[in-house]
């Protein structure tokens, strides 16, 4: 292994070897970030799959599971560039205080089975990771857990009959890892009860007695809930364990059930012995113990009516609310349904909807990062980007999403250096190309660099991942051809034709899965075709006719903006088709009834009908009751340009003779 890797990773040290594998801390020569680099030999044979660990963990995102960031290949090895994980084994704890108290192991308990429901809940394929044990455990310095060995994880298939490789670690894996049957869920259950069996009772499956007791028989100060608990995880046969991590959740969530059972042995016995007293401390300790169970019946329940509400933010919005309603009847004084809520918003597309509920929640109950970064996304998405880039300047330690937007915002507002900045930090934190290209081009569209930006945003668009960013780069690619088709028309854009680039891409935008009802991209698309006519003659006549299509469906998902029926307006009075220019006007009229416009754009029509009649024929007495109309209805903020205008039809009809 060289000094210097790629020209981009300088190897520090080894931090660790075994018979796959060497792992070394490797430093980012231009970020300085630190890195992991595992070194993996080609000449092991067909017995391992040498790339089963980046295959898997470079589409998975959990805070526990380290990212892949970077592999590399040469004639002997694959080098595997992932999160340098600091901290402790957990290994490496108990050979410095032998074991850990329940109430700890407890919470690794609940952590661990958290990242186990995540793999397990991977789709198409559930992702069995087969090898849970204390040295495959890092124990980071803020008391966080974090799996740091993938080497022999696997995804499940339901068709097949076995694994294609029968691997763990003797002790801690199950039966089924070394015979023929299929690992699934309840390896992982088995070998997650034996590496707490040993964090809890600090005996390893390498000592004696060499089998599974009851632990209170090693600790008796340990509970006889989660002595239940371990013995049925560390089962031989499958079919005797949990089958799903939800069932040891459940049990957890529970576990003074199996202690209340004892309490009730223990009180008969004392009965024996002093029948007054017991009575006078059972009905203190009933009190007292129900007290304790309601209490935590009611945390379960509020835990219960959240995780419900969770699973519907974008099917059923309704009911996620009623959910929510319920649990804040359960614990008023909490912000976790109005943080729901206000996240959910966001999701629904109900963006100022969601900053009004978000400040509305910041009022009642104070500052709370997660409401303040879906406001800050919600404002980025309506343009805001000023308050937006304040509230995630305010959101503590963020996202991968929340920096590409944050630093879209910087970009958007001039800031290039600090949106700069923020690119270097999403490359040394690992963010997929996707991301980086796209906040690239954000960066070269602030400087103004079309035809960089262009090609950055195609790039980002072609390699991403997910629906969220592969909307953002048609969203920026089509702001980009809009700001050139107005330098278009000063004959100074870097790129031919923008507008028909755009409705050329945003026409295939809409058809796709998720995009069908994206109000923005409908909106887009139609101003585009509009643009394109009127630049473009080289474009189908039907585009004109294709940008009301599309400004009719912006208006049928629901979005109210004026110049969306102006624009109609002008569509149909441009095609000569009246009726349908008089239809836009009307539902304008009812849309805005406060707004002159209508008026002043009907009056302007009607002159332009009476027009084209034979002289004796005309009467523009209509139009001069719209002009009259229209000024009526004029306030003080109105940009008048268009009463003005038809102002001056009405007077040159005067002078002629015609009023």
């Amino acid at each position: 292994m060289l000094a210097t890797f790629n020209d981009t990773y300088e190897i520090k040290s080894i931090i660790g070897k075994g018979g796959m594998s060497t792992v070394y801390l490797a430093e980012h020569k231009r970020l300085h970030t630190r890195w992991a680099m595992k070194e993996v030999r080609k000449q092991q044979g067909t017995r391992f799959d040498f790339l089963a660990e980046s295959n898997i963990l470079k589409r998975l995102q959990h805070p526990m599971l380290p990212r892949i960031v970077d592999i590399f290949e040469d004639r002997d090895c694959i080098y595997i560039v992932e999160d340098f994980v600091e901290g402790i084994t957990l290994d490496g704890l108990l050979k410095q205080q032998k074991k850990v108290d329940e109430p700890q192991g407890l919470q690794w308990l609940r952590d661990l089975c958290g990242v186990l429901t995540y793999l397990h809940g991977q789709r198409p394929h559930p992702i069995i990771y087969r090898d849970m044990k204390p040295s495959n455990i890092m124990l980071q310095p803020d008391g966080s857990l974090k799996l740091i060995d993938f080497g022999i994880a696997r995804e499940y298939k339901q068709e097949s009959n076995a694994d294609t490789t029968y691997i763990g670690t003797k002790g801690y894996a199950a039966p089924e890892q070394f015979g023929k049957a299929q690992t699934d869920a309840r390896t992982d259950i088995y070998s997650l009860g034996v590496t707490m069996y040993h964090l809890l009772t600090g005996k390893s499956p390498y000592e004696p007695p060499y089998q599974f007791v009851p632990v209170r028989q090693l600790v008796p100060e340990l509970s006889h809930g989660i002595e239940y608990i371990l013995n049925k995880c560390v089962q031989s046969e499958p079919a005797d364990r949990y089958q799903t991590v939800d069932e040891l959740v459940d049990d957890l969530d529970h576990i003074y059930r199996f202690d209340r059972a004892w309490q009730k042995y223990q009180n008969a016995k004392r009965i024996r012995v002093a029948v007054v007293a017991v009575m006078l401390a059972a009905s203190v300790g009933l009190m007292v113990g129900g007290q304790v169970v309601m209490g935590q019946e009611k945390e379960a329940a509020y835990s219960s009516l959240l995780a419900q509400a969770s699973e519907l933010y974008t099917t059923d919005y309704d009911g996620m609310v009623a959910l929510l309603d319920e649990a804040r009847t359960l614990y008023p004084e909490r912000m976790d349904a109005d943080r729901q809520q206000t996240y959910a918003l966001y999701l629904n597309g109900k963006w100022q909807d969601c900053i009004d509920f978000g400040s509305d929640a910041l009022q009642n109950y104070g500052e709370d990062i997660q409401i303040r970064l879906s406001m800050a996304s919600a404002q980025f998405e309506l343009g805001e980007y000023e308050d937006a880039a304040e509230g995630f300047a305010q959101g503590g330690e963020l996202s991968v999403d929340n920096l590409r937007d944050y630093a879209v915002c910087l970009g958007r507002l001039g800031e290039i250096d600090q949106a700069e900045q923020i690119l270097d930090e999403l490359i040394g934190q690992g963010a997929h190309p996707d991301v980086t290209q796209y906040v690239q081009g954000e960066v070269y569209f602030a400087q103004e660099d079309y035809l960089d930006a262009e090609t950055a945003f195609l790039d980002a668009l072609d390699q991403s991942e997910t629906s969220a960013l592969t909307r953002r780069c048609y969203v920026s690619l089509g702001d980009l051809y809009r700001d050139c088709a107005a330098l278009m028309r000063v004959n100074a854009s870097p790129i031919e034709y923008p507008a028909t680039k755009s409705a050329e891409l945003l026409s295939s935008a809409v058809v796709q899965e998720g995009l069908r009802y994206d109000s923005v991209l409908w909106e887009m698309l139609a101003l585009a075709y509009f643009e394109a006519y009127h630049t473009d003659a080289s474009v189908p006549q039907n585009y004109l006719t294709k940008a009301a299509e599309c400004f009719n469906r912006v208006i049928e998902l629901g979005v109210t903006k004026e110049y969306l029926y102006s624009n109609l307006y002008t569509i149909y009075y441009e095609l000569k088709d009246y009726a349908k220019a008089e239809q836009a006007l009307t539902a304008y009229e009812e849309m805005f009834p406060e707004d002159y416009m209508p008026h002043a754009l009907r009056g302007m029509m009607l002159i332009t009908i009476e027009n084209a009649k034979p002289q004796s024929s005309r009467n523009y007495r209509p139009a001069l009751a719209e002009y009259e109309t229209a000024g009526s209805m004029i306030r003080s903020s109105d940009e008048t340009t268009y009463y003005q205008q038809l102002g001056s039809l009405i007077e040159n009809l005067r002078r002629n003779g015609w009023l």
